[in-house]
């Protein structure tokens, strides 16, 4: 928040017809609940709002569908006073309280304006698998104040003199308590759902010329890690109210989310369909493949039978071979061989070493 919006935390609110009440401590909270359709869009208003910003929004959301909107306690015709805590964590507890005992049922596709952007980033991680879509319309971010505390030290002053003198009330708690929670929740598991996070482009000249505008361009990345999306989407030609100045770029990205959001259903659906079709497909394969093996194994056998038996049958049918005669060489060297010693024997020469052996012992 900054000077822009200063002026418009003291508002009157309450444009929205009545549609239903829940009775809490101290008195009804008020709501209006139009439409049809799904997913339930979910808006949430800025400290000191209740429903009146969102008036051109709903008028175009309600043709297609459901669309929830609340004057928190203390605003509006909401004049109940509970004890739950005046911080993101326990009106973020309170929303989800009233949404179940009004009979609105989960998913919710959250929208979020200013502090109620960071009401709505801490209902996402503490009903993680409640939300369907998460908008953020120029969000006061979780490190907002404890950065324009270091980096603006004088606009932070100014408006916690702001809060003291001038808030009343849950309006004054709110302020004071913005950050009392916010820690914790980072803990927490962010839900993977589409996201879109919209940003205001046109700042006062205060606001440029102490700084408070670099401060939240500083911030402004910082979104993605802690909510996911795409992108940060600046909207031309809008201040702090993107709601009031462009209402359908508001339009336009719940829209966005809404489609992604059937999108990703659609796809959830039809992949089961397509593992089942695949499974099936793998397992005919496999059977065409199992056939196909034992087709051909048989005509194996088959071809190895019917050889075996026609090898056999040639085999009983051809007559017997004749002994092989004896070579001819052989028979004749037979018929001629001596019965005595053997001719080498008969024809060792005289005058070898025998005879010189007698001679020279004198025999």
């Amino acid at each position: 928040m900054a000077l822009s919006c200063a002026a418009a935390l003291l508002a009157g609110c309450g444009a929205m017809p009545n549609t239903g009440t829940q009775r809490l401590l101290g008195g009804p909270v008020v709501y209006t609940y139009v439409g049809g359709g799904k997913p339930v869009v979910v808006l949430q208003s800025s400290i000191g709002d209740g429903r009146d910003p969102w008036v051109p929004v709903m008028s175009e959301l309600r043709d297609r569908y459901s669309v929830f909107a609340y004057d928190r306690p203390g605003y509006g015709d909401s004049t109940a006073t509970p004890p739950t805590p005046r911080n993101p964590c326990g009106i973020a507890t309170e929303l989800h309280d009233l949404l179940h005992a009004s009979g609105i049922k989960p998913p919710y596709l959250l929208v979020g304006h200013s502090m109620g952007g960071l009401y709505q980033y801490a209902f996402s991680r503490l009903y993680p698998d409640e939300v369907a879509g998460l908008v953020l319309v120029d969000a006061v971010h979780p490190m907002h104040t404890r950065r324009m505390q270091v980096e603006v030290p004088l606009m932070a002053n100014m408006l916690e003199s702001m809060s003291r003198r001038v808030f009343r009330g849950m309006m004054q708690a709110e302020y004071i308590q913005q950050t009392d929670c916010v820690d914790p929740l980072l803990a927490k598991r962010r839900p993977d759902v589409p996201v879109r996070v919209l940003t205001r482009t046109v700042y006062t000249p205060e606001e440029t010329i102490s700084g408070f505008e670099a401060m939240v361009h500083g911030l402004e990345p910082n979104w993605l890690p802690l909510v996911g999306g795409k992108g940060i989407q600046p909207v031309e030609g809008a201040g702090h109210y993107i709601q009031r100045d462009q209402p359908d770029a508001v339009v336009h990205a719940v829209d966005e989310v809404a489609n992604e959001i059937r999108e990703r259903a659609e796809a959830a659906a039809s992949a089961p369909s397509a593992a089942s079709a695949a499974s099936a497909a793998s397992a005919a394969s496999a059977a065409s493949a199992a056939s196909a093996v034992a087709v051909t194994a048989a005509a194996s056998s088959a071809s190895a039978s019917a050889s075996a038996s026609a090898s056999a049958s040639a085999s009983a049918s051809a007559p017997a071979p004749a002994p092989a005669p004896a070579p001819a060489s052989a028979s004749a060297s037979a018929a001629s061989a001596p019965s005595g010693p053997s001719a080498s024997a008969r024809t060792r020469p005289l005058n070898g070493p025998n005879r010189a052996s007698r001679a020279a012992s004198g025999v």
